[in-house]
């Protein structure tokens, strides 16, 4: 018993120093994600799926080049994240147009043709 709650308790000081980081990091990789979300062209109103969404840092910028007619689904494994990326998005204004939801990107809970586009960076290295 006692080691299953050093095990959680790890778990939780690990994700928030990786939230931590994320957010530190956030302006230095910020000009190169817009670069490359402004180079795909994206449709306005147009509907994506950010899979590996992770604070949604992406899927909020994803969620801006689209429009106030267009939205993003973020998709993360982590409970967590996906808590920060809703207030994340809260404080941004940018709520309606983004949604965060818990999903494996092994297994995603979406008919086909549900998203016009899907993006997914820096989650890779994460798999399973």
């Amino acid at each position: 018993m006692e080691n299953e709650k050093n095990s959680t308790k790890s778990t939780v000081h690990n994700t928030d120093s990786y939230l931590q980081s994320l957010m530190v990091t956030k302006t230095l990789q910020e000009s190169v994600m817009r670069s490359a979300i402004h180079a795909l062209d994206l449709l306005p109103g147009s509907q994506g799926l950010d899979v590996g969404c992770g604070i949604g840092l992406q899927a909020i910028m994803l969620a801006e080049a689209v429009g106030e007619t267009g939205h993003v689904t973020g998709v993360d494994l982590s409970p967590e994240f996906l808590d920060c990326a809703r207030s994340i998005a809260e404080k941004a204004g940018i709520s309606e147009q983004v949604s965060f939801q818990e999903g494996d990107m092994n297994n995603l809970p979406f008919d086909n043709d549900t998203f016009d586009w899907v993006w997914s960076a820096n989650c890779a290295g994460y798999a399973a």
